[in-house]
């Protein structure tokens, strides 16, 4: 049975520490988030958080 869009939605949320690393541009892919437990993923995130941040302050200094 297929979940309905509603649950869809609600399990993205849930786990959007996840489907944000395997969105983003980093190139991390499914098989290496099936490999990370929840230390690397965190560590992950914080690292694309620094890197975003790293872009938004060059754009910012171009202006």
């Amino acid at each position: 049975m297929t979940i309905s869009k509603s649950e869809a939605k609600h399990r993205a949320q849930e786990n959007w520490h996840i489907w944000r690393l395997l969105l983003s541009d980093m190139g991390i892919t499914y098989s290496d988030l099936d490999n990370m437990d929840d230390d690397d993923i965190a560590e992950a995130n914080a690292a694309l958080d620094i890197h975003v941040e790293q872009l938004r302050k060059a754009n910012k200094d171009k202006k």
